[in-house]
């Protein structure tokens, strides 16, 4: 357990929607089931992973105040997850038990950009830091922001967001829900693999123009997005559509995360060229998974990825091209 607790209840959520925080929760419920007594689900949604012999608390309706009620009565630990530094506001609206502790780590790692953006924002943040007990931090960025929410030293303790699939959870690939894919294997086609939000962080649309680029100068290779989440630069549209004009490339949405990995254990490369990220569980699963992988260096990569500079396309071009050979495409 990366927190010092016997018992602990842990906030956010459980696949579906996938994501990196459900995932997160949902193997360290599984792994850590001796010590998670149960897991306060924030997300609706029809088809919930099983975590038994972990408790799992999903309310149909109006989550955080059942979380308000329910902590009221809670004795035990809490380790909350967030995706952004909205989770520290939540807390000051959440009742807090003498004796109980309360740990959080936030999972974005633009925490210090967001904060700088707005005065009231960094002051409720601020004022809800003052209840968290440790704050996991995931980069020196991230470190650096809580220091000016007046989170000393120690306080904060170095954690990963990152949990190794069980082998059990990587499913044999779906040919028709994937039949894509399975024409790539079939016919010996390598694929390169991209993730995550239809957001501009993610550089969705630069990675597709240089595949465009390279299948007029003859590759073969096939690119495969798999998107998930908030449009929230409402940009989904236009990139499903430019997905959509390109013979060579295709996306999907909402896929889970056992079955992205059965597509990801086959292909060629995993490409993440975020211009902001936390740790991108993508890269670590990859590279666990005997995937070459290249990132961009805007935080700590799973040792293993090519890592390069968030505008240089050009070694993303090189790493295509010396992958896709290796595979067996000239």
């Amino acid at each position: 357990m990366i927190f010092e607790s016997e018992r602990l209840v842990v906030v956010g959520g459980i696949p579906e929607p996938v994501g990196g925080v459900t995932t997160y929760i949902y193997r360290l419920a599984r792994r850590e089931s001796g010590r998670v007594e149960k897991v306060f689900d924030l997300y609706q949604g029809s088809e919930k992973k099983d975590i038994s012999p972990v408790e799992h608390v999903n309310p149909k309706r109006l989550p955080l105040l059942h979380l308000f009620l329910f902590l009221l009565g809670n004795r035990e630990d809490v380790y909350f997850n967030f995706s952004g530094v909205l989770g520290l506001v939540v807390l000051v609206l959440l009742p807090k038990r003498p004796g109980v502790k309360w740990f959080l780590t936030l999972h974005n790692g633009a925490v210090g950009e967001r904060l700088a953006r707005s005065r009231l924002l960094h002051w409720l943040a601020r004022v809800g830091a003052g209840y968290i007990d440790q704050m996991g931090f995931l980069s020196e960025e991230q470190k650096k922001a809580y220091y000016t929410l007046g989170l000393t030293e120690e306080r904060l303790l170095r954690v990963s967001s990152f949990i190794p699939t069980d082998s059990r959870d990587i499913a044999p690939l779906d040919a028709n829900r994937f039949p894509e894919v399975a024409w790539c294997l079939e016919n010996e086609v390598p694929y390169f693999l991209i993730s995550g939000y239809p957001t501009l962080i993610y550089q969705h649309q630069e990675v597709l123009q240089l595949f465009q680029s390279l299948w007029e100068e003859g590759l073969q290779a096939r690119l495969f997005a798999f998107w998930y989440g908030d449009d929230s630069d409402g940009i989904l549209e236009a990139l499903k559509q430019a997905f959509q004009g390109c013979e060579k490339a295709h996306f999907y949405w909402g896929v889970d995360s056992d079955s992205f990995l059965s597509v990801m254990s086959s292909a060629c490369g995993y490409i993440r060229m975020n211009t902001v990220d936390s740790f991108g569980v993508a890269v670590a699963e990859a590279v666990t998974a005997d995937v070459p992988v290249i990132a961009t260096n805007v935080c700590a990569r799973y040792e293993g990825a090519d890592v390069v500079d968030v505008g240089d396309f050009a070694s993303l071009e090189a790493f295509v091209l010396r992958v896709s050979r290796h595979q067996g495409q000239g």
